[in-house]
């Protein structure tokens, strides 16, 4: 395994550990707060980050098969930055800078998700040639 494929699959195992986060984060802010949709919202975007590092963890052992990571990637970011919108709605901009944990707990998977798909496909690119 090439020093990219350990960091793919180190990212992928980071993505797996946020997930689990997010969704225990969602469940103790549901349980304390008055706000409902916000919750549901990070344990939404926890289980697709779970998924990811689930199924990253286990693609990133063969790289050859890193072109399925860069497409699950790509489709978990787009979950990741519409849960991400979600919550700028459901919070209120307004409110946004009394409370910017929320917001800033669920935009870490998204960037390391888009570090492991970058780091992926360039090793996808590379394998090509």
């Amino acid at each position: 395994m090439s020093s990219e494929a350990k960091r793919v699959k180190i990212l992928t195992l980071i993505e797996l550990l946020l997930g689990l986060a997010l969704i225990v984060f969602g469940i103790v802010l549901f349980v304390t707060s008055g706000v409902k949709k916000v919750p549901f919202t990070l344990c939404g975007e926890g289980l697709c980050t779970l998924v990811f590092g689930v199924r990253g963890a286990l693609i990133a052992n063969v790289p050859a098969r890193l072109g399925k990571l860069v497409m699950l990637g790509i489709v978990v970011l787009l979950l990741q930055i519409a849960c991400i919108a979600a919550i700028v709605v459901f919070t209120g901009p307004d409110k946004i800078s009394s409370n910017p944990a929320p917001t800033c707990v669920s935009a870490v998977p998204a960037l390391i998700t888009l570090v492991a798909v970058v780091l992926a496909r360039g090793i996808t690119k590379r394998a090509e040639r």
